[in-house]
């Protein structure tokens, strides 16, 4: 993470919009496909899997080529009962019926397998589709980096914050195109709200909240099917495991018994997903932190535990974060995978607030010179002095990969979500969860050794020393809009502050 773009960079270029068919065929020639292969055939994968067959039947330039995944797989009809309603659904995932999906002969072992080396090994596989558990996307994503390829990985990027580090450092070494999985930064909403913020709409950005919400009478993630045909003979579980692979200084995964709740719902335990501090929060986070413009969270405190699901899982369904920048803003996330009900997405500053909503974000005014604009507890919502509306892709998965195609042919690399923004969503998440489980309070992010270590309890310290020193205030990234909303206009008495020394008054 260390030395990320410019965000003024990124949102200089990431925001041009998809390109239509025929100029794919335009960059690429005619004949030229990019040749896609999938790493990971479970449900998400699925979704990459249809718009690869799409887009490949309208010629815009891509085409399957190959599949890997540790499970056989299985295509079945299955009825589900929930909420006293019985409905049939179809369930085709795995690695063999993925094959047939992308019009491969299952039997084709040189594109069909379970081990990603030899999908990396190919020479005719230009872009690879990372849909595994979290647990492995830092490492296959540097591997396939190395390997030559461009890569698509689904969110969260990585499990750790170190493991962000590996990966933008393979990254920037290559020079290849990668877009992480964060779908909603198709929404052209986030460069708006943060041109609007480096130019001064709200003055000093003060704080941001956001979170993720959730509520399932089943348990969150245990809707997953188990189905007897994961089994020991059909799942190969030392390479689900990867407890024998290492990647930034550790072992990826665990070391445990054979267990079909854990290979299909692997986002209930810890040894694998972050619950909803990372699966989840990785989302709106990564958002915020673009509309932001920050770059590494230089402490991040989180609370959390396991209130009511109560079923073995091993991650919280309660948490709360809360991310401090060294810009002088601080982000609060809060996830909930047991209370459904939401919160404002909102960025608060010294003039004003931005309040995001589907379609654009509404312009709140603030007047320090007032005192307290905004009461408690008022009889309607405040009325808001401005409203932006910037409309969103009709589908964000789909506009994802159109821009990471667009990128792909074009070499450039800074996609709607390249590794460096993915990086300060994943190094929160992963931060949080690591503050929660540590017992131990806040972790800070070590810029020179580009590290999580513990906290040493001196960051509020550190802005005590700049009020000391009458320092400037931080700003975000791309900041042009000189003081505004940055400046404290003391009442004329305050001249008389100041310490005595042998006696003398300070004010003379």
């Amino acid at each position: 993470m260390a030395n990320p773009l410019d965000r003024r960079k990124f949102f200089g270029t990431a925001a041009a919009l998809s390109l239509p068919a025929a100029s794919y065929a335009n960059v690429a020639g005619s004949n030229d496909r990019l040749r896609v292969a999938f790493v990971g055939c479970g449900g998400r994968a699925q979704a990459h899997i249809d718009i690869v067959n799409r887009f490949a039947r309208e010629g815009k330039g891509v085409i399957p080529v190959a599949v890997c995944d540790v499970w056989d797989g299985l295509d079945d009809e299955y009825d589900v009962t929930f909420g006293g309603k019985t409905t049939r659904r179809k369930y085709s995932q795995g690695l063999y019926p993925s094959a047939r999906r992308c019009g491969l002969d299952p039997a084709d072992t040189a594109r069909v397998t379970k081990d990603y080396r030899r999908i990396l090994d190919r020479a005719d596989v230009d872009v690879v589709v990372i849909a595994t558990p979290d647990h492995w996307h830092g490492k296959m994503t540097a591997d396939a980096l190395h390997a030559g390829k461009d890569v698509l990985v689904e969110a969260p990027f990585v499990r750790r914050a170190e493991e962000a580090v590996a990966v933008v450092d393979a990254w920037r070494h290559t020079g290849r195109v990668v877009t992480v999985g964060v779908q909603g930064m198709a929404d052209p909403v986030w460069v708006r709200a943060f041109d609007a913020l480096r130019t001064g709409a709200i003055g000093h950005v003060a704080q941001a909240q956001t979170g993720a919400f959730r509520n399932d009478a089943r348990g969150q993630w245990r809707f997953y099917r188990l189905a007897r045909e994961m089994t020991p003979w059909t799942i190969d579980w030392d390479r689900f495991l990867g407890r024998r692979v290492e990647f930034a200084g550790r072992p990826i995964g665990p070391d445990l018994p054979f267990d079909r709740a854990a290979f299909a719902q692997w986002r209930c335990l810890r040894e694998f997903s972050g619950g909803p501090l990372t699966d989840l929060l990785a989302h709106p986070v990564t958002h915020m932190v673009a509309s932001l413009g920050v770059r590494e969270p230089g402490r991040v405190t989180a609370g959390g535990g396991i209130s009511l699901e109560l079923d073995g899982r091993s991650v919280p369904d309660l948490a709360t974060v809360v991310a401090d920048f060294d810009e002088g803003c601080q982000l609060v996330a809060t996830a909930a995978t047991i209370a459904g009900f939401p919160t404002d997405e909102i960025v608060r500053g010294r003039l004003g607030a931005l309040r995001f909503f589907r379609g654009g974000y509404q312009l709140f005014r603030d007047d320090p010179h007032r005192g307290a604009s905004f009461p408690a507890r008022a009889a309607r919502p405040p009325e808001p002095s401005a409203v932006v509306s910037v409309e969103p892709p009709r589908n964000e998965t789909e506009a994802l990969w159109e821009n990471f195609l667009e990128s792909v042919h074009t070499r450039r690399q800074s996609t709607f979500c390249p590794p460096d923004l993915a990086a300060v969503g994943a190094a929160v998440c992963a931060m949080a969860e690591q503050s929660v489980w540590s017992g131990n309070g806040p972790v800070y992010w070590d810029r020179d050794r580009r590290e999580v270590i513990a906290a040493g309890g001196d960051w509020a310290d550190r802005g005590v020393k700049r009020s000391a020193a009458r320092s400037q205030p931080g700003a975000i990234a791309g900041w042009s809009a000189g003081d505004t909303g940055r400046t404290l206009h003391p009442p004329t008495d305050q001249r008389l502050a100041g310490p005595w020394r042998n006696g003398r008054d300070p004010s003379g």
